[in-house]
């Protein structure tokens, strides 16, 4: 479903619960506004114009994004195919305007009021097996997202960075291409089309689909006044993520959760660092999952930027806005 398609469906179905008055104009994308239409509303001889940004989801760590939007744009509104209750919530809290594909609608702006939440949710079709987005996929995608100059590596290259096998890297290539993440220039060169959105869906499907499978254990501390900056890990094999390494990074976090990658074992863990498993521990354990020579003091930028954007905490989205503004736009 194209974003005009959801639009229009969004639009139509608000038209069956409110008589409205309403006329669309697409913004030519080549501005770069941030923007994809205005919207003319009409209720009740009430006028309004609002700015749209249409999605097919939110995700909780899209949030921050859309908030910005929201602050820029004094009429904004956000229309999605599907919205998720808690989005929603946070949406009306932050006074953000938001059409779902279902009709129901939040618009609070000047004199117009609406607030519709009792629709059904509308079933969406999943992806028809992209190869971008599957466990494997998603691993090549990062290295990507690290070195977008690895797409114009032969694939073998890429294969051998990456510990994939050969045979994926065309079906992942051609995911993306499908997908409008990348450009194909000529024969063979190829560039990210639209980085922060290709990292956005990134982030998503990592959260859903590959950290699931690289989780390992949850330890604590043996001593309980550990200070984590003291440990010393083994280079190469075991770096922060998430929270401390946030921390590293900006010096604007005081981890509660530490998240280790690595490839040590779990016996080593343990004897090298002094962690004992513990279900309900605040170290959590994951595979490395990318070639080690694109650590630095910690995981790379863009895993530690999606690690806090996942996470709950107004703070944690600040500091992974600091690091995508600081050490991830810099570098494209």
């Amino acid at each position: 479903m194209t974003e005009l398609d959801i639009f229009n469906n969004a639009i139509h179905n608000l038209e069956k619960d409110i008589p409205i008055i309403w006329d669309w104009k697409t913004i030519d994308p080549n501005k770069d506004t941030g923007i994809d239409g205005e919207l003319n509303l009409t209720l009740n001889d009430k006028k309004v114009v609002l700015l749209v940004e249409i999605k097919k989801d939110v995700k909780n760590h899209q949030i921050l994004n859309i908030l910005h939007y929201n602050s820029e744009f004094q009429n904004f509104l956000l229309v999605a195919e599907k919205l998720f209750p808690k989005v929603k919530e946070e949406l009306r809290a932050h006074n953000v305007n938001y059409l779902e594909g279902n009709g129901n609608v939040y618009i609070n702006h000047n004199e117009v009021f609406l607030y519709i939440d009792t629709n059904k949710t509308l079933r969406t079709k999943k992806d028809k097996g992209n190869r971008a987005f599957t466990k494997t996929g998603l691993k090549v995608v990062f290295h990507f997202l690290l070195n977008p100059q690895l797409l114009n590596h032969t694939q073998r290259d890429i294969a051998e960075l990456t510990n994939v096998g050969l045979g994926n890297i065309p079906l992942i290539i051609n995911g993306l291409l499908d997908t409008n993440f990348i450009l194909k220039l000529n024969k063979n060169e190829y560039i990210i089309n639209h980085y922060e959105e290709l990292l956005n869906r990134w982030i998503t499907e990592f959260e859903q689909t590959l950290r699931p499978t690289i989780f390992k254990q949850r330890f604590r501390f043996q001593n309980k006044n550990q200070d984590w900056k003291e440990i010393q890990f083994n280079e190469g094999k075991t770096v922060w993520g998430g929270e401390p390494a946030g921390d590293i990074l900006t010096n604007h976090l005081r981890p509660e959760k530490f998240i280790i990658y690595t490839i040590e074992t779990v016996k080593e863990l343990m004897l090298n660092y002094r962690l004992i498993p513990d279900d309900e521990g605040d170290v959590w354990a994951y595979d490395l999952f990318w070639n080690p020579q694109f650590n630095e003091n910690t995981a790379p930028a863009a895993l530690v930027y999606a690690e806090l954007m996942i996470g709950n905490d107004k703070r944690s989205k600040e500091t992974a806005n600091l690091i995508l503004n600081e050490q991830i736009k810099p570098n494209l």
